[in-house]
């Protein structure tokens, strides 16, 4: 976010771009091999592990160096502007491409092991070193996107390089192993990788119009509203990584219930935290945005709140399609996308015209909200009702507090009693969370109280 600070809006824009390219190739590349991979991994023994793992590295090498002709190809012709504005630095965005495309396969091997520790440390390292790298950019005058690109590209290779070291017993084990089990990867992961590829028209599309019809500028300022919730997405991300396999390790164990209470629960839980965050940047936004970008960004305040509501309900909707497929229902991500991808390009088009990158964004959250209902709907005609009234309540509540927001929005700290109100009110109409606030409150403070009397126990 600091880069904000050093990179003028349209070569921030260009950034923003070359990371847009670099997932649409990781995406359309996948094959939905690393959904399978984590889905039959551990269903599987030492040896049919080992084929697997070398299956799915093959499959990727195959995808990558496709679509990375095809990509050339794409660039020479010219007929697509936001391609041709990043032509300059196509050498650093496909190779981008590619570390992000393997490293992402190692972290799928780590999730399908529940080496979760060593995930999180994978994860930390890139971004710790991209960090420091990103704050030696501060030494130059003029940073251009090579140069934070270069960034990117260390800070992966690091992590990458870590993980391997990790994972040596097990990615040697796959060089020895025959190519066992590819098909069976591309069979079950044929209908998620369908659903990867309309998603891009569920989530992904409003950014491929802005940069196409409003270039590198308007992409600067849509890019800056969204990073303001990417921090959240990627402790979603982390959730999500533990609660996919937990789910399918629910269902291989014939526990229907178990798993249905823990949707119930993450997804309660997702939502307040998720709110709190809403409630809490809807009354300090314009000082964060000073903070951590700059005054030339304030305009894009009102847009960031919007995009964190579609982080709310992009995360719920995801809960729900995870627990879909850990259920063995793999078409229902494709069935839901279908009709929510149609819906959500064609309005995207209309309200970009009409309220510019306001609009775009407005749109993935109509759309985010339709999937949920969508996902809720196939969900309870495949026998699963997960409750999702506490999620409708804190939505409620978090409407009203925003509400309140913006109505005191010229009396800045009359506004700021508006969050322990919302927090009150969330807990005074959820018995459910109350309670497990305080059960998790009281086990974190008996933690505490043990480890300091163990302390004192040692020093005595």
């Amino acid at each position: 976010m600091f880069l904000a600070r050093k990179l003028e809006e349209e070569t921030m824009g260009l950034y923003i771009i070359a990371l847009m390219v670099v997932f649409l190739l990781k995406i359309v590349s996948d094959m939905g091999v690393d959904l399978a991979f984590v889905k039959q991994y551990p269903e599987a023994n030492e040896q049919e592990k080992s084929s697997l793992l070398r299956s799915s590295f093959a499959i990727r090498t195959a995808s990558c160096i496709f679509f990375t002709l095809i990509y050339l190809l794409v660039e020479r012709s010219g007929k697509v502007s936001f391609i041709n504005d990043i032509a300059h630095v196509t050498a650093l965005t496909l190779l981008m491409y590619w570390m992000h495309s393997f490293r992402e396969l190692m972290l799928r091997l780590l999730q399908a092991e529940q080496l979760f520790t060593i995930y999180a440390i994978v994860q930390v390292l890139a971004a710790v070193i991209k960090v420091f790298c990103v704050f030696a950019l501060f030494v130059f005058q003029d940073v251009t996107v090579g140069m934070v690109l270069v960034c990117e590209a260390i800070a992966f290779a690091a992590s990458i390089i870590y993980a391997a070291i990790k994972l040596k017993s097990k990615l040697v084990a796959a060089l020895k192993a025959k190519f066992v089990g590819g098909v069976q990867l591309i069979k079950f992961g044929y209908p998620l990788y369908l659903n990867a590829i309309l998603n891009l028209g569920n989530e992904k599309v409003s950014q491929y119009i802005v940069a196409g019809f409003g270039g590198p500028l308007t992409m600067a300022y849509f890019g800056m509203a969204e990073r303001l919730s990417d921090a959240g997405t990627r402790i979603f991300e982390a959730f999500a990584n533990v609660y996919y396999p937990s789910q399918t390790n629910h269902f291989a164990n014939n526990q229907q219930q178990l798993a249905l209470n823990m949707a119930m629960r993450s997804m309660m839980w997702v939502t307040f935290v998720i709110t709190c965050a809403i409630v809490g940047f809807a009354i300090l936004r314009e000082p964060v945005i000073k903070l951590f970008f700059s005054s030339k960004y304030i305009s894009v305040a009102n847009a960031a709140v919007l995009f964190f509501g579609v982080l709310l309900f992009r995360s719920t909707q995801t809960l729900m399609g995870y627990f879909g497929v850990a259920a063995g229902l793999k078409f229902l991500p494709v069935r839901v996308s279908t009709v929510s991808s149609v819906v959500n390009v064609s309005l995207c088009f209309i309200m970009f015209k009409m309220y510019g990158y306001q609009g775009a964004i407005a749109t993935l959250l109509l759309t985010q909200l339709l999937m949920n209902f969508l996902y809720h709907y196939w969900l309870k005609k495949a026998g699963f009702h997960i409750n999702v009234e506490p999620v409708i309540t804190l939505c409620s509540i978090t409407a009203i507090a925003i509400a309140l927001t913006y109505f005191l929005e010229d009396h800045f700290f009359i506004s700021l009693f508006v969050f322990p109100l919302f927090f009150v009110a969330c807990l005074s109409a959820l018995p459910i969370l109350r309670n497990d606030l305080f059960e998790f409150s009281g086990k974190a403070i008996v933690a505490v109280q043990n480890k300091f009397s163990g302390t004192q126990t040692t020093k005595a």
